[in-house]
Formats: C-alpha cells, structure tokens, sequence
C-alpha cells in the first residue's frame, strides 16, 4: 500500500494564508490601531454635531442718564432723544462698521413746526448701527401726537425704523392707530412726520364711532 505524503506547511505559510493566525503581539497592535481611528472619528463627529455656544459680548463703554437735542438754524428745537442707558458694543477688536449702540426705554420728541404738535415716540429698546442714521426701535413701540382740534393720534407697531434727522419712519409689521372716534389696523406703514402724511401699506381695516 502506497503512503500519502502530504506538504509540509511551516507557521510563515500559514501566516500567509490565514490572516487569523498571526501572533497574538501584532492582533494586539492591530485592535488597538483601529480603536483608536474610530474613537478620535467619533470624537470628531460629536464635535461637528455640537450646536455651538451663542458668543457673548459685552458692552464696550456705556453712558447713563443721557439727553440729546438738536436746533435748527432760528434756534428751534429739531429733535430730542433722552434715555437712562446707552451701550455701546465693539464687535472686533478695532472700531469697524459692525459695532452697534443699544439704547434702553429710548423716549424721542420729533418736532417739524414749533406752531404745532410734535410726535413723542417711546419703545423698551433701540439699536443705532455704526454709521447709521435710522434708529431700529423694538418692544411696544408707541408713537404719540396731541392736537388740539383732532384730540391724541396714537400709533403702535413691535418694530419700527426711525430717521429723526428726516423725521420718518416705517415699519413692515402689524399697526395700530388710534384717534378719538376712530381705530385703524394694518400691516405695513410710512409716515412722514416732516409733510404730515401717514400711509398704510395692506390690509387696512377701520373703525368709527360717530
């Protein structure tokens, strides 16, 4: 009866051939190469993921209990803006045109004829931007006219823009406007307070009381 001889098949060849047979050094090596890759890619991921934290900035220099007035050339007075706070914010290190003022409780007096009732004008806040001539008011805002002959107009809006040195203003919210017998609701306004004219945008509705 004839043998059967088989190869002979030393521990390198079966290395080779069975990547599961290597030595136990390099297995502990290779687990510990590919927990690592995966912990730091989902250390990273997480870190992607996160919601990042709003920055916070704090006031660059602030003035307190501050009135502002401005003449005209027969010494009339033009404007007036008092408020119990200003502060200003520094967006970047150097002064540049991102940098802001907020202005708390603002209470401005718009006047274009000293022969007739000027407009006060209230919010809880405003922004001035840097090189800005518009006021941004917000928060019960409430603009204020008493005359004689048509008694007190009121309008009021969340959000308005103001230009004192024009003496306009706008505003693409919801408004209010009161007059003694009368009330008016719409979306959207310009008034200008210099020509007396009100214009409302949409959706104007009205009441009146004879």
């Amino acid at each position: 009866m004839s043998k059967l001889h088989l190869p002979t098949i030393n521990s390198a060849n079966l290395e080779r051939i069975n990547p599961l047979l290597l030595p136990l050094p390099w297995l502990v090596v290779i687990v510990l190469v590919i927990l690592f890759a995966t912990l730091r890619y989902s250390s990273k991921e997480n870190l992607i993921n996160q919601p990042q934290a709003d920055v916070k900035i704090f006031p660059h220099s602030y003035i307190t209990n501050v009135e502002m007035r401005q003449y005209d050339g027969e010494g009339n007075i033009h404007y007036q803006m008092t408020t119990p706070l200003i502060r200003r914010f520094q967006v970047k290190e150097n002064p540049s045109d991102k940098d802001y003022s907020l202005f708390e409780t603002p209470v401005f007096m718009v006047v274009n004829n000293p022969q007739k009732p000027g407009w006060f004008i209230t919010a809880q806040e405003g922004r001035l931007d840097n090189n800005d001539t518009w006021f941004s008011l917000t928060q019960e805002v409430v603009a204020r006219q008493t005359s004689e002959k048509q008694g007190e107009t009121t309008i009021t809006t969340s959000d308005l823009r103001l230009n004192i040195q024009d003496q306009f203003a706008q505003t693409g919210k919801a408004v209010t406007m009161r007059a003694a017998k009368s009330q008016i609701t719409a979306v959207g306004m310009r008034a200008d307070m210099k020509r007396e004219r009100i214009e409302l945008l949409s959706n104007v509705k009205g009441t009146y009381e004879p």
